[in-house]
C-alpha cells in the first residue's frame, strides 16, 4: 500500500476515533435520514435537478434552432416552422414561433415551472444576430448593443451547453 494512501486511512480512522471520544454526533447520509426537514431538502434538490435538466434540453433545442435559422437565412430567409428545420421541441415543452419582419423567434414554454426559454435570430444590415435567453412571462423587445443582440429586460442569457459558435454570427 503506498505511503500516502496508508497515511490517509490512518488519519481518517483517527478522526473517527476522536469524534467518538468527544461524543460528536455523526449524521448518516442525507438519503437515509427521515423527517420533514430532510423531505424538504430532498424535494428542493429534485426541483433544482429538474430545472437544470429543463435548461439543458431547452439550450440544446434553441442552439439547434439558431444554427438552422442562420443557415436558412443565407439560403433565402427565416422560417417559423420547426419541421422544416428538422427540429422538435422537448416533449414537456410547448413551442411557440413568431416571425416578425427580418427576424424569427422560438419560445419554449415548459408545462411545469415558471421559467421560459427563447431564442431570437434577427437580420441586422444583412447579418444574422442571435441570442438565447431564459426568464418569465413573454419576452418583449430584444435590444441591439454594439452589434450584439441582447436579452429582453428581466431575462438572462441562457448558458450554452454546446459549442459557442452560435453565440453571435457575424
Amino acid at each position: 500500500m503506498p505511503f500516502a494512501l496508508r497515511w490517509s486511512v490512518v488519519s481518517l480512522l483517527g478522526l473517527l476515533g476522536l469524534a467518538g471520544l468527544v461524543q460528536l454526533p455523526l449524521l448518516p447520509p442525507l438519503t437515509s435520514r427521515t423527517g420533514e426537514q430532510t423531505d424538504r431538502v430532498l424535494a428542493d434538490l429534485a426541483s433544482q435537478e429538474s430545472l437544470q435538466d429543463a435548461r439543458a434540453r431547452a439550450s440544446e433545442t434553441l442552439s439547434r434552432f439558431v444554427g438552422a435559422e442562420i443557415t436558412r437565412y443565407y439560403w433565402g430567409g427565416f422560417t417559423p416552422y420547426l419541421d422544416v428545420l428538422g427540429l422538435e421541441a422537448p416533449e414537456d415543452m410547448d413551442p411557440r414561433t413568431e416571425q416578425p419582419p427580418d427576424a424569427v423567434q422560438l419560445l419554449l414554454i415548459p408545462r411545469e415551472g415558471e421559467e421560459r426559454y427563447v431564442a431570437r435570430v434577427q437580420a441586422q444590415e444583412n447579418v444574422p444576430r442571435a441570442v438565447m435567453c431564459r426568464g418569465s412571462g413573454d419576452p418583449q423587445r430584444f435590444p441591439l448593443r454594439a452589434d450584439r443582440l441582447q436579452c429582453p429586460a428581466g431575462w438572462q442569457e441562457l448558458d450554452r451547453g454546446g459549442p459557442e459558435r452560435h453565440r453571435q454570427a457575424g
